[in-house]
C-alpha cells in the first residue's frame, strides 16, 4: 500500500504539537530555574531539536547565522540567526491545534495562563512599543546589522534598552531629536533584563525580515488564549 510520507510526517508533527501542549507543565523540570522565554524554549528543546523541527516542516529553520541543528547560539557578536521567512509562516499552520478543538482548548487554557501567558504578553508589549515608531525600529535594525557585519557589536549593546518600556526612555538627550513612542501605563514593571532581550529579538526579526510573520503568530496565540488582553492593548493606547 502506498504511503504518502509527507502526509505521514505532517500527522506525526500535529500529534507531537498536541501532546506537547498537554504535557508542557511536566516537560524539562530542570528548566524551572530559567526565566521568561528561556524557560519555554528550554522545555520545548526536551521534545524537539532544530534538526527534527526542520524535518517535520520540510524547510530550513535558518538561512544563515551561528545556530546549528542542535544548538541555539545566543552570544555571537559577529553574526546572528537569520530565520527562513517560511519558518514562522509554517509554525502558524500547526502550533495552535486548540483553535479547532474545544476539548483541547479547555485542557490547555490553564496551562497557557500559568506557564506561557506572561511571556506572550511581554513579547507583544515590547513589539508594540517598537512598532509605535517604525522609523526608530527600522533604524535600530539597520544599525544592528551594520555592527554585526563589521564585528563591532558590543556584548552589552542591548543594555541601552533596559529602560525601554519606561515613559522617559529616550535615544537622544535633545527633546527635539529624540524618538517618540506610544506608552501604556504599567509596562515598565516588566523585568528590565527580559525587556532588553526581547528588544534584541524583535530588532533581529526586523533585520531579517521575519518580524511581521512572527508577530502574526503571536497575535493568533493571544486572540485564542488571551483575547481580553489583546483587545485592551490595541484599543487603549496613550502617548
Amino acid at each position: 500500500m502506498f504511503v504518502d510520507r509527507a502526509i505521514e510526517r505532517e500527522n506525526k508533527f500535529k500529534e507531537l504539537v498536541e501532546s506537547t501542549w498537554i504535557q508542557f507543565p511536566k516537560l524539562g523540570l530542570y528548566c524551572e530555574k530559567e526565566v521568561s522565554y528561556h524557560k519555554i524554549f528550554c522545555k520545548l528543546q526536551t521534545v524537539l531539536s532544530f534538526r527534527k523541527l526542520s524535518e517535520y516542516l520540510g524547510i530550513q529553520i535558518f538561512e544563515s547565522g551561528p545556530h546549528t541543528k542542535y544548538y541555539l547560539e545566543l552570544n555571537s557578536t559577529s553574526e546572528f540567526g537569520h530565520y527562513n521567512p517560511e519558518f514562522p509562516a509554517k509554525l502558524r499552520e500547526y502550533l495552535l491545534p486548540a483553535k479547532t478543538n474545544t476539548a483541547l482548548y479547555t485542557l490547555t487554557l490553564p496551562i497557557y495562563e500559568r506557564l506561557i501567558r506572561n511571556t506572550a504578553r511581554e513579547f507583544f508589549i515590547v513589539y508594540q512599543k517598537l512598532d509605535s515608531n517604525s522609523k526608530f525600529f527600522r533604524k535600530e535594525a539597520d544599525r544592528y546589522i551594520l555592527l554585526v557585519e563589521e564585528n563591532r557589536l558590543d556584548p552589552y549593546y542591548l543594555d541601552r534598552f533596559i529602560l525601554f518600556l519606561y515613559p522617559a526612555f529616550t535615544d537622544n538627550e535633545d527633546p527635539e531629536e529624540s524618538s517618540r513612542f506610544v506608552y501604556k501605563k504599567g509596562d515598565e514593571t516588566i523585568d528590565a533584563q527580559v525587556v532588553k532581550e526581547l528588544v534584541g529579538f524583535w530588532i533581529r526579526r526586523k533585520a531579517d525580515g521575519t518580524d511581521t510573520e512572527f508577530v502574526l503568530g503571536l497575535v493568533d496565540l493571544l486572540k485564542l488564549y488571551d483575547p481580553e488582553f489583546y483587545q485592551n492593548r490595541i484599543t487603549n493606547q496613550s502617548n
